[in-house]
């Protein structure tokens, strides 16, 4: 990411897209029993898409960004569709840094950027994943989706027991807040295209040797069958 290697910034590999990616997909309305899992019995009333960290700032330094927000969208809107609650959550920090303690990793290298600050473009979200009105939004600042967010209490209080988890990046917020979620008993579920790396190699690794550990993971067609 050149100068600007960050904490949410940095080069990710993302599948390829091939013609008639979102055609060949076809939801359907009959469950699909590989959902009901011992990580939970995934009824879409108590599920929320969790999408993780896709603001400008980061999305616009994943390799082959188009395809991907692209994949992404079209994932997020087909749970739109059938009334699956969707969360989206960004890192953002206070003008100042005063949240970014000095002892954290990151704060070397994200302080110095002057970016990731609230109301920053850098922290606006894609424009082909934007929020719409019935989603909900929230902000973390740190690196799981738990950590200085109302996620929790947002997760309780809408009575959401399944989280499926989406977006940036795989050996980073979605490990952090898979491992989190999981010592929450959230039935948990991983959208493994849909969670990216900088190392294809790490992202293989943490998807059948960690993640799979806690999260049932599964290629987006799969879960998009199962709808």
């Amino acid at each position: 990411c050149q100068a600007e290697s960050a904490l949410l910034c940095t080069r990710y590999r993302s599948e390829s897209a091939g013609p008639g990616w979102s055609e060949s997909i076809k939801p359907r309305n009959t469950p699909d029993s590989r959902l009901a899992t011992t990580y939970g019995n995934f009824s879409m009333k108590n599920t929320a898409l969790l999408v993780l960290d896709v603001p400008k700032g980061v999305v616009s330094h994943v390799s082959d960004a188009t395809p991907y927000v692209q994949r992404l969208a079209f994932v997020i809107n087909a749970a739109r569709t059938q009334s699956i609650q969707i969360i989206h959550v960004k890192t953002a920090f206070r003008p100042g840094y005063p949240d970014l303690h000095p002892r954290n990793p990151s704060a070397q290298r994200v302080i110095p950027l002057g970016k990731y600050i609230e109301g920053d473009e850098s922290v606006e979200f894609h424009p082909t994943v934007a929020p719409h009105k019935e989603d909900i939004v929230t902000t973390k600042r740190r690196v799981s989706a738990f950590v200085g967010s109302d996620l929790e209490v947002t997760l309780r209080s809408s009575r959401i027991e399944n989280l499926v988890v989406v977006g940036l990046i795989a050996s980073g917020a979605a490990l952090s807040t898979v491992r989190q979620a999981a010592d929450l008993d959230y039935g948990l579920t991983v959208l493994e295209g849909l969670c990216l790396d900088r190392d294809q190699e790490v992202h293989e690794l943490l998807m059948k040797k960690v993640i799979a550990k806690q999260a049932n993971v599964v290629a987006s067609k799969e879960w998009l069958a199962g709808l």
